[in-house]
């Protein structure tokens, strides 16, 4: 692995870290809760940050789901890849202020959309990084719900913009007169999954297609266009009688497996994974796009510099300034080869075998 990435790997190979490594990322530590590290690949890749083969790295104690996203990044690689855009890039704090009554809440909104301006050179004072980009008000009677833009350089950066809007809050009420306020409202919405994060988006918002050829679909994935489609249709009618926010089958491994490999926040996972498939058959070919409209990842902070962590990152040359559109385009092509290969296995009939050979863990007995 380290020829194939150019980056030795010396910390994924020894089982003890030091602890005092973890400084700033944990309390109380008394040691190292040790999950295996997979590699899938290479995965081609056609991204405006991310161009070319890589070698992706999951973390996972789920038997089969390596093996399936292998499956599926051979299938993207021999269909010529994946196109990857990041489309909307900002992470969110809500504050909420309190006013007289809805006259002056509706006063309070057309001041913010006055004084954004001033607003912004506040977050400037706070951090070298981050930047209020914009904002969005909703008034509630009396109460007005701030929903703040900000972007903040490689960092997933919500410690950054904590403080960002701690002092935008003070500005405004130094300002204007609001009766109250709270740094959030839980409108962000942070580390949940919500309507509003899969409009108007959160942290990276990505989307991301394949056409994957009649051969491939017929020699790797043993299905053919017309089923995995229609397969995809069914599912999606299954997941809206059940209430199922997004459409898609298992973004929630992939990004779990990718987030504990390099470092992620996990609890990013509740709002990471909703996404939404789309599929089309396009002669015996198979057009599919992926769009995840609230992607959180950094690639400087954080648990991103831990050792294990930071080699991960460097595996696919992701770790540090500059890399963070890059390892969300990643992402979202390893997330599409998992539908791919999960859809297919359903289709073809093998979910149930496969699993019974790669994810059976059956302990040695006396």
């Amino acid at each position: 692995m380290s020829q194939q990435s150019g980056s030795e790997l010396e910390d994924l190979d020894r089982s003890t870290v030091d602890p005092s490594l973890a400084k700033g990322n944990i309390e109380n530590i008394i040691g190292f809760s040790q999950v295996p590290v997979g590699v899938i690949g290479p995965l081609k890749v056609n991204g405006e940050h991310a161009s070319g083969d890589y070698f992706v790295p999951l973390s996972t104690t789920e038997g089969a789901l390596v093996a399936s996203y292998n499956r599926g990044a051979r299938a993207v690689s021999l269909s010529g890849g994946a196109n990857v855009v990041v489309s909307a890039n900002s992470i969110q704090r809500a504050p909420y202020f309190v006013l007289n009554d809805v006259f002056q809440a509706r006063e309070f909104a057309g001041w913010l959309d006055k004084n954004m301006d001033k607003i912004a050179e506040v977050v400037k004072q706070t951090t070298s990084y981050g930047q209020l980009t914009g904002h969005h008000a909703f008034i509630q009677g009396r109460m007005v719900f701030v929903r703040l833009n900000f972007s903040t350089g490689d960092a997933m950066g919500m410690n950054m913009i904590t403080r960002a809007s701690q002092e935008v809050c003070r500005y405004i009420a130094s300002h204007f007169p609001v009766s109250g306020y709270a740094i959030e409202s839980n409108m962000a919405v942070d580390k949940k999954p919500a309507h509003i994060n899969t409009i108007l988006g959160r942290g990276k918002s990505v989307v991301v297609e394949v056409l994957f050829k009649q051969r491939v679909l017929s020699r790797v994935l043993r299905s053919t266009a017309g089923d995995i489609d229609l397969a995809y249709r069914r599912q999606v009618a299954g997941g809206q009688l059940a209430g199922i926010m997004g459409s898609n089958g298992h973004v929630a491994n992939g990004i779990a497996a990718l987030f504990l490999a390099c470092g992620q926040d996990l609890a990013n996972v509740s709002e990471s994974c909703v996404g939404f498939i789309y599929t089309e058959t396009i002669g015996k070919d198979l057009y599919v796009s992926l769009r995840l409209p609230s992607l959180i990842v950094g690639t400087v902070g954080g648990g991103v510099s831990l050792p294990t962590q930071r080699e991960c990152l460097q595996i696919i040359d992701c770790q540090g300034s500059g890399k963070a559109l890059k390892f969300a385009e990643i992402a979202a092509a390893t997330l599409i080869a998992g539908e791919i290969s999960l859809a297919a296995s359903i289709v073809a009939g093998d979910f149930v075998t496969a699993h019974e050979k790669f994810g059976r863990n059956r302990p040695k007995t006396d």
